[in-house]
Formats: C-alpha cells, structure tokens, sequence
C-alpha cells in the first residue's frame, strides 16, 4: 500500500496558502474556514465545496499546495467536501460561527479517473443551455471524439454549419428520425414569419445539406445510442491564483411545483443588489440582495414570454429585451409594476429582442437577432426606432457603449463587430480578423469595450479572443490554449484585464492579462456554459451558470482577500 503522500506548502507571497493568519474573514459577522488536503499521490488545485443548504449558498475554494482558505462565510450549518479527478473525499458538516475560523482537514481517497459526464461536468451536457439536462444513464460517454462523431463528409459539414453555435454535445445526444432531422435543419436554414435564418445564405448548399442529412439520419438515428463527448484532460491551473480565489454560488429559488429556475444575466442595480433574467419555469425577473441572502421574485405578466438580456436605467427601472414575446420590458421595483413595449409598433418586423444597454441619457439600446436590427427606446419621448447594419442577416447579438456615446453590437452570423453612431446614425463594420484569414462564417456572440477605447470579442467558434483599434482599424487575436474553448463573453476589470466566459472545457471564468498576454483558468463551481459576465468596481465577476443543475447566480472573488462587501456595484 502506498504510503500517504502529503503535499508540499505552498507560500503566497511571504503567507502561508489557507494559513490561520491569512484565512481572516473580511466582512464583519462573517466565518472562515481553512484546513489541509493530503492524498496518496499528488494533485493539484482540488475544489472544496461548502454548500449552506439553509440559505442554498455554495463556496468554492481551491487547494494550493495542499492548503486551503475559505472566508467571509455566511454563520450556519455547511456541508463540506473536495472534488478532484481521480479521487474522493467523505461530506464533512461543521457549522460556521460569526467571527471564528474552524479547522478542517481531508484525507482523499483514489477513485475512478474516467470522467463520468460530458464536457460541462456531471449530468449536464454543453449545447443545452436552459433545456433538459440528461443524465449518465442516457448517454454513453466518451474522451474519444471519433467514437461519438464518426468520420465522414458529413461531419465536415456538421462541424463548419452547426457546431460552431451549438458546441460538440447537442447532436449525439439525440436519437431522431431523417424526417426529424430534415425539419430541424430547414428550421434554420428557412426564413419564419419574415426572420432571418440562422444559418446565413450561403454556409450550407444544397449538397452540403444532403450531406448533412445523410450523416445525421446514419450516426444519430432513432436506434442509435446517445452519445457525448467527455474530457479527460485538465485545462490549465495556476495554484498561486487560484489559491486566492473564491466563487460564491446562490441558488435560485424554485417558484410553484413544477419550477426550474434558468439564470440567463446578472446586472447590478444603484444599491448593491444583483438583477438577473429568469428564462426558466416560470419566467421571471429575479433580484438578489446577496448582503442578506433575500431573493424577490417578479413573474412576467404573460405566458410564452422569454426575457433575455438585462439592465437598470439611472432611475432605477430594470429592463429587459424578450426574445420570445418580441417587447422591451420595463419593471418599476417600488411598485412591482411592469409595462411592455413592442419592439416595432409597427409590427412588420419580426425578430428576438436580445441585450438591453442603457446610455448616458437613458435610452435603451435592444439588439434584435433574427431580425438584423438595433432598436432605441428613448429615454424622454418612449419613442422607439429601428435602425439596420448593412450586412445582411448579421444576427446582432450583444452590446456595449464607448465614452464617446457610439453603440458597439456583436454580429454573431456574420462574425464582426460593428459601431453605430447614433448623432449621424451611421454603422461602421469590423469583420473579426478569423473572418479575414480562415473562416467566413465564424461566430461572434458578444463583444466590449475596454477602459482604453479597445473593442474586444470572442470568436466563440474558434476558440479565440479578439481586439480592435477602432481609429486605425488594426486588429489582432490570442488562441486560447485549451481544446474546444468557446468564449461567450468578454470583459474588462477595473484594472483592464479581460475576463471571458467559458462554458466548452467544462465551464471556467478565464482572465487575459493584457500586458502579459497569459490566460489564467478558473473552473466553476456547476459546470454550464456562461452567457454573460457583469464585473463590480472592486473587481468582483459575476454569471450565471444557464445550462447548469441548479439555476443560480454566481460571482468570482479573484482574490478573497480583497473583499469588503458582499454587494455588487459598478
């Protein structure tokens, strides 16, 4: 039997990594807990969970050198347990006292290493953020991507027409006929009630369709068995920085008996609470006051209604774009009343209302997908105008503002970010440089606008971020350096580091440093995909986990030390 092999301590800076002097809570009224993971062989940047199932709060900290800290713990009972490939730990329940720092080790055990979920951790598959999540009995998984896709031209199609915006698990996972498949490939490919089609003009022709359907029909028939991909490499980890970190994950409350909460995007208000969409059953808008732990709880006035994006105007109203209902939505807090405004009062357009901002003299900017718009509500008048990139079928995706009050919108179809100036009412265009070299029909879901004017993006089809000089138009990209990274959104910190959401290698928030250009990984606590980050003055980054067990709202302290509230503000 092997002897136990205890880990080397690790010293941050001159501190002990989970030490008694460091593991001081921040917050007055607040616990702390810090203890030692020893293993039969080494390991690194194990996760340790302590979940208050009172409050449905989870903390998550990470081993370094086999030390750990966790502070600013909310006092109650805590279940506590490490996670880590390859090995396993029994719960431990301690309950947490304001003020005091409790002690508490783990001996782990060696356990199965072959990961026994998909890409996005256990029972949750990427490619299905908000819908049904499917468990190991269903699927057969495997780290071998050949066995799940077998070759084939058909795959090559697969791969360029579709993969690109649904990740490498939506596909195998199902068992359908031809005649199922064929609908759902004409469900993006046609134009419905005048939108525009998913797939643009030209990515798929006609024998590429045969093609696809052909391969589909062959390898994920109605007896075929479901199929889905699993890593079983680690990305990347850096135990001095993760050592620092600490996520904190607030569980959605269920409403009725046969609620699901979906958290879609955080936004913070003017006094410190987090706002989020709620596409779930049923949907709602959802404030959380993370200071107390107190959620309330808005359900939309109508059925068939999806809120997406989401955001707070200086009086404070909270707005939301619909992409299922086709409005601008508008909630007063003090009065819980709600209004709803058609997008084209019109009603020729049709569309998906997607991400709201809100400028400098409260207008609200809605982009609109499907429907090649971007839609102002303004501010003063309620007059609502449409105006239309011109590129055809672009997909208008997320948005930004830059100091100069001009409108930055992600193309998603069309991969590239355009500028819209709203004193001549003009667009600028900005093809991603991954359009120019090697891939025109690459995917852009959402891009920003840093603290020096830069515009950056994600090519979420290619695993890479992007930057642009929008006055000489230069650009230049960085690959992130894992297998099927896909950023969903990209956002500066206060100190103009871009942080990127990641939901492909497993779900991780991932820091670029600008001056260094090296990517720091932080896996997450639920394994989803993250479809939008909102980053605190103090430089605090919060998501939510969509596609993930537990509908939730999370936030990322880099370094947990730094903290000196549990509010969220800009």
């Amino acid at each position: 039997m092997l002897e136990r092999w205890k880990l080397v301590l690790l010293v941050l800076g001159g501190v002990v990594a989970g030490g008694g002097a460091q593991a001081q809570s921040t917050i007055a009224g607040t616990g702390a807990v810090t203890g030692t993971v020893t293993a039969t062989k080494p390991l690194t940047a194990a996760q340790v969970y302590l979940r208050n199932a009172e409050k449905g709060v989870t903390f998550m900290v990470y081993t370094a050198g086999g030390k750990y800290q966790a502070i600013n713990l909310y006092p109650g009972v805590y279940d506590v347990h490490v996670a880590r490939r390859g090995f396993s730990s029994e719960p431990q329940k301690i309950t947490v006292a304001p003020g005091a720092t409790l002690k508490l080790d783990f001996a782990l055990k060696e356990a199965d290493p072959a990961p026994k979920a998909g890409i996005n951790g256990p029972s949750t598959i990427v490619g299905y953020p908000g819908r049904a999540t499917i468990t190991d009995k269903e699927v057969e998984f495997s780290t071998n991507y050949e066995t799940v896709y077998p070759p084939g031209p058909g795959r090559e199609v697969l791969e360029r027409t579709c993969m690109g915006c649904h990740g490498v698990n939506f596909f195998a996972v199902k068992a359908l006929d031809r005649s199922a498949w064929d609908a759902l490939i004409t469900r993006m490919t046609k134009r419905n009630e005048g939108m525009d089609t998913s797939v643009p003009p030209g990515k798929l022709s006609p024998r590429d369709r045969q093609l696809l359907l052909d391969y589909l029909a062959t390898n994920m028939g109605p007896n075929s068995k479901k199929r889905a991909l699993a890593i079983a490499t680690d990305m990347p980890l850096d135990e001095a920085a993760l050592g620092k970190a600490m996520y904190v994950e607030y569980e959605m409350p269920k409403v009725g008996p046969n609620g699901r909460p979906i958290g879609q995007n955080p936004y913070f208000d003017h006094d410190g609470n987090v706002w989020t969409t709620d596409r779930g059953t049923p949907n709602a808008i959802v404030k959380l006051d993370p200071r107390t732990v107190k959620w309330e709880h808005y359900p939309l006035p109508e059925a068939g209604v999806t809120p997406h994006g989401i955001t707070v105007d200086s009086k404070g109203m909270v707005w939301w774009g619909e992409t299922a209902g086709f409005k601008f939505g508008r909630l007063d807090p003090k009065t819980g009343k709600m209004d709803r405004y058609p997008i084209d009062p019109r009603g020729y357009l049709k569309g998906r209302g997607h991400d709201p901002i809100v400028d400098a003299e409260d207008n609200i900017w809605l982009t609109v997908i499907n429907g090649n718009r971007l839609a102002k509500l303004d501010g003063k008048t309620g007059k609502i105008s449409l105006y239309e990139p011109p590129t055809p079928n672009s997909y208008p995706y997320g948005a930004d503002k830059d100091k100069q009050g001009n409108i930055w919108i992600s193309q998603f179809t069309q991969c590239r970010m355009a500028k819209f100036d709203p004193k001549e009412e003009v667009f600028t265009e900005y093809p991603a440089l991954t359009a120019y070299q090697d891939d025109p029909f690459c995917l852009i879901r959402r891009g920003s606008v840093d603290k020096n004017g830069m515009v950056w993006y994600g090519v979420f089809s290619n695993g890479k971020i992007g930057k642009i000089e929008p006055a000489s138009g230069k650009m230049v990209e960085y690959k992130m350096p894992v297998a099927f990274a896909e950023p969903y959104d990209i956002w500066p910190d206060k100190d103009n580091n871009m942080w990127i959401a990641d939901g492909a290698m497993g779900g991780a928030i991932v820091k670029f440093d600008q001056k260094t250009e090296q990517f720091t990984f932080y896996p997450t606590v639920q394994r989803g995909d993250l479809p939008k980050l909102e980053i605190t003055r103090e430089g605090a980054i919060w998501y939510n986990p969509r596609s993930a067990l537990k509908g939730a709202v999370g936030v990322l302290y880099p370094d947990m030390t730094k903290m000196t509230s549990y509010e969220a503000r800009y």
